[in-house]
């Protein structure tokens, strides 16, 4: 006489239950993390963004020599720049493009209406000529002007 052994067809549908159910537990986790993580990104862009609505500047002029880059900087804009980051852009003829960065190169905060003037060392190691320039506020990496020399 064959005996079956196995489990029985109520005790298996339990167990598939529980199984889907804690699968679906976990996804339901990690989905709630995942969701929350994109918000959260997406908010703080967009607060970085509307922080920088009406910031504006031009280049008055800029003036090279051997050793430093002279800027004047007008705000134009409806708000106050924290300051300006400046990338100065060499063409090396043996390393290709070497970009040189000054971080916070005024120094000071820009207020609506007045003019920065103020001068960034140029890296001497780096082979000349200096090809490119561009100028970016602090805080507001969409805000930058770029002038190339030629």
């Amino acid at each position: 006489m064959m005996s079956n052994k196995g489990i029985s067809p109520l005790i298996a549908a339990v167990l598939l239950i529980a199984f889907t159910m804690t699968i679906a537990g976990l996804m339901a986790a990690w989905a709630q993390s995942f969701v929350s993580g994109q918000t959260e990104e997406l908010t703080t862009a967009a607060r970085e963004s509307q922080q920088c609505t009406g910031a504006n500047f031009n280049i008055d002029s800029i003036k090279t020599n051997s050793t430093h880059v002279s800027l004047v900087l007008y705000n134009n804009g409806g708000m106050e720049l924290n300051d300006f980051d400046v990338f100065l852009t060499y063409e090396n003829s043996t390393a290709g493009p070497v970009v040189q960065t000054v971080k916070n190169a005024y120094g000071s905060k820009l207020p609506v209406g007045d003019m920065a003037s103020f001068s960034v060392a140029l890296d001497q190691s780096i082979e000349p000529p200096l090809s490119k320039i561009k100028i970016a506020v602090v805080g507001c990496p969409n805000v930058y002007k770029e002038r190339t020399f030629s």
